[in-house]
């Protein structure tokens, strides 16, 4: 369902976690938009490396704050390790999706509760779809 609407600041004591990929990747239909730049079908390797760029940022806040609040989550250890496994993901010259989906749908359930951080990996899980 594309989201139209411009993105609200944020209300006085919501939690904010800081990770902008959903504002960065925008996925509609056969269009993907990486920042300002909007590729239609083939999107450029400049391109292509720019957005996994920022997939690795959002995984690295998202790594920030679950080590953060480690204790909040029943299974903090494990959250963190998925994420580790994402990032190492990311690293490699030719990323997996399945993998990188596989670890991030061990994520979402886990965060559920912080819908901020919620929101953050399903941005994610949105980015890798678009780009692998």
């Amino acid at each position: 369902m594309p989201d139209d609407a411009p993105h609200e600041a944020p209300a006085a004591g919501r939690h904010i976690s800081g990770i902008q990929a959903g504002r960065d990747v925008r996925i509609e239909r056969s269009t993907v938009a990486l920042g300002h730049a909007t590729v239609t079908a083939a999107v450029t390797p400049a391109e292509h490396a720019a957005a996994v760029a920022e997939l690795r940022t959002a995984v690295d806040l998202l790594l920030d704050e679950l080590r953060r609040d480690e204790e909040s989550y029943e299974d903090g250890a494990g959250l963190i390790e998925a994420a580790e496994q994402v990032r190492a993901e990311l690293t490699r010259d030719e990323p997996r999706r399945n993998v990188l989906l596989r670890w991030l749908g061990y994520i979402a359930p886990g965060v559920h509760m912080t819908a901020a951080l919620a929101a953050d990996v399903t941005a994610i899980q949105q980015g890798v779809t678009a780009l692998f």
